[in-house]
Parts: structure tokens; sequence; C-alpha cells
């Protein structure tokens, strides 16, 4: 069998392990007693301390507020108010395009609030703004109104395609 680790004075999120217990699980896996920041003395499973499964003596499900885990700015839990939308919207972009607010603001201010197409002035509707981008190497290309991105949208992104329509449209007046 071999050799137990020693994680005497290793700290685990919250945990500080003290000692063996000379305990084991059915698994053959030795449980430790720790001491929580909190100052309960409990004893956890050397498996879940590793990995990081226990970080607490329990007391982390009892904090409110700021003080939770869980806490997400506060945002995540005001669901239909413009402040939820925003912070919904700024992930959202952050996820899908890697898109800052710092950049999107900056983008949107070297357009001066307008479609980088057809001059739309953004804000005259809620929804108005889009973010193009290429969908072959994600790379973004600026802001466009909703018609303008749904346009590129149907002409998949193709200038030869938006070339021969804007062609055809010149010939037909």
């Amino acid at each position: 069998m071999p050799a137990a680790i020693d994680l005497s004075g290793r700290k685990f999120g919250m945990l500080t392990a003290l000692r063996r217990t000379g305990k084991m699980t059915p698994a053959r896996q030795h449980i430790w007693e720790c001491v929580c920041d909190c100052g309960k003395i409990t004893e956890i499973r050397i498996g879940n301390l590793t990995c990081g499964r226990t970080k607490s003596c329990g007391c982390l499900n009892f904090r409110k507020g700021k003080d939770s885990p869980k806490w997400k700015h506060g945002l995540s839990q005001q669901r239909g108010t413009e402040e939820h939308k925003f912070y919904q919207r700024e992930k959202f972009d952050k996820h899908k395009y890697n898109l800052t607010p710092e950049h999107k603001a900056a983008i949107i201010d070297a357009q001066k609030n307008c479609c980088a197409i057809c001059e739309y002035q953004f804000g005259q509707k809620i929804g108005d703004m889009h973010v193009d981008h290429c969908h072959t190497t994600g790379k973004i290309r600026g802001m466009l109104c909703d018609r303008c991105n749904r346009g590129l949208g149907y002409f998949k992104d193709n200038p030869k395609s938006l070339r021969m329509a804007a062609e055809y449209v010149v010939r037909a007046r």
C-alpha cells in the first residue's frame, strides 16, 4: 500500500488540515481533521479536500449577500430590470465575441453612434444595434442596425452577391 500523503498545515479553501484521524472510508481514503476559518473543527475525506469539492465546514452555505460564494454582482437576481438586461448583454458580448464594454463603446464612438452601412442613428428603439462579425474568423467588423445586419446575413456575407444585388438595383431603376 502506498505511503499516505501528509496534508498537515495545508489550506484547502477555508479549511486547514490538522491531522490524519486514522479513520478510513470504505473506499480506503483517509479522513482528515480540519479546522475551518470560522473556528469549527470537522472531519473531511482526503479526496474531497484535494479535488476542491469541500471548501468549508458548511458555513459557506449559510452566508448571505456579498459574503456568499453565490453572489453575482446582485444584478443576476434582478430579472426584468434595465440593469439586469444591460448586465446580460455585457455577459453575452464578452462570451460570444470576446467584446468588452470599453471596446464596444470605442467602436460606437468611432462610428458616431450610427450604423456602419446606412448611418441609422442608434438608440431610436430597443434592440436596434447589432455586433457585425465575420462568421469565418470571428473578427468584429463594426456595429450595424437590424436591417443591415439581416441583409448581410441573407447574402451570407458574400461580396460578389452583394455587388450583383447593387448592380441589379441600379439597372432596374
